[in-house]
């Protein structure tokens, strides 16, 4: 704001404007100079015309005088507006907006007074709403500003307590690291020991089930000593019924219970007279009905031996048919335990094979013949279709058992 109103090129008067060139005392000086020349050169004329008296040098001399105020007077009320305005252009041009230049009437320098006047006011106006915007904008970014003073604050606050939070969970990874590591090692320690443990009870295990397989065989042993007939059937069924079950993927564990099972199903035919064993022709029907009488025998021998498998049930049921006309309780269908079922068709299909003191060996054929017959009537329709199977694929076959001097 140092610089005029007549440093401004934009401002009226200023520049090679007119009246940077005619300012107001100069217009005044020319009125008056005009006047007096016009005035001169009157006397002069007058004077020439009229000889030299000294009543018309007075007159001119007073005219003259009276041109000249009047000069002055004319030049100074037109040059006054101009003046005025200047002055108040100076005013604004330092910074005093409230300046306003004065109206003298409606001729040109009256409407450049008030067009001046509308400028100050748009002006003034603009100004003051610049000065409230400032005063928003500074407001407002007073208020930014404390914000973000206090967002920063608590940047600084959340980074402490993040770090400080960091720190806790290092130390407290490291401890679980230290502890978890301590506990790996204890449980490797005790895993090896498991493992220790657990080969010891697997071959403890081997062991009971080899003894346990002795057992039974040496029990199956003991009614093939009573009948040399029945030497080797009840491996053979057993033999068979594994095959059977395999074919139709039982679980591992009804398998083993089959097959141990199968090695005495005939255990309770120990309690039949030997004489009836080997009774070379048919037998009466009160010695059919003690052999009948087989199963529950077999059952009664074994139902408090702890087994892992149903053994004694499924010797109970080895002789139930589908259709009840079984025995020793007339079971009917999914009554019959499945390795029951699987059971009854091996060990039919085997006697069928074998040679009895009644009637010479059938042979293979006539066994899978009968089962064939007794299909979904008699016997299990999957059972008697495994069977089958693994015959016509000659995926088993009954292996011959050496004889033992007690029979040769």
């Amino acid at each position: 704001m140092s610089r005029t109103y007549q440093d401004d090129p934009s401002l009226p008067g200023a520049g090679p404007g007119l009246l940077a060139r005619i300012g107001p005392r100069t217009v005044r000086t020319r009125i008056f100079l005009l006047f007096g020349l016009l005035l001169a050169g009157t006397i002069g004329l007058s004077q020439f015309l009229y000889g030299r008296h000294g009543a018309v040098l007075a007159v001119s001399l007073a005219a003259l005088v009276t041109s000249a105020l009047f000069a002055f007077l004319l030049g100074r009320q037109i040059t006054r507006p101009l003046i005025q305005m200047t002055r108040t252009a100076e005013k604004v041009a330092g910074g005093d907006l409230k300046q306003r230049a004065r109206v003298y009437g409606r001729d040109e320098a009256g409407v450049l007074a008030r067009t001046l006047n509308a400028m100050l006011d748009g002006l003034e106006k603009t100004c003051r709403d610049l000065e409230g915007r400032v005063r928003v904008l500074e407001d407002e970014a007073g208020r930014k500003a404390a914000q973000f003073e206090k967002d920063a604050a608590e940047r600084v606050r959340i980074e402490k307590e993040l770090r400080r939070a960091r720190f806790e969970i290092d130390q407290f990874v490291d401890k679980r690291t230290e502890e978890l590591s301590r506990a790996n090692d204890e449980l490797h320690g005790k895993v090896l020991e498991t493992r220790r443990s657990e080969d010891y009870l697997q071959s403890t295990l081997d062991r009971l089930e080899g003894s346990l397989e002795g057992t039974f065989r040496a029990m199956a042993m003991t009614l093939e000593l009573r009948d040399p007939y029945m030497a080797g059937h009840q491996n053979r069924v057993s033999s068979l019924a594994v095959a059977i079950a395999q074919e139709m993927n039982l679980p591992w564990e009804k398998i083993e219970g089959l097959r141990f099972a199968g090695i005495i199903h005939d255990i309770g035919k120990i309690s039949a007279p030997v004489e009836i064993m080997a009774k070379p022709c048919r037998l009466t029907k009160s010695e059919f009905q003690l052999i009948k009488d087989h199963p529950r025998v077999g059952y009664e021998m074994i139902k408090d031996i702890s087994f892992p498998w149903p053994v004694a049930h499924i010797i109970l049921q080895h002789h139930e048919r589908m259709d009840g006309s079984g025995y020793p309780d007339g079971l009917v269908g999914e009554a019959i335990l499945i390795e029951a079922r699987i059971l009854a068709v091996a060990d039919v299909v085997e006697a069928l094979c074998s040679l009895r003191p009644y009637r010479p060996a059938l042979g293979l054929e006539k066994g899978l013949e009968e089962v064939r017959k007794g299909r979904a009537i008699r016997y299990d329709t999957r059972v008697v279709d495994a069977c089958l199977k693994v015959f016509r694929e000659r995926r088993f076959s009954f292996k011959k058992e050496p004889q033992t001097p007690l029979y040769q």
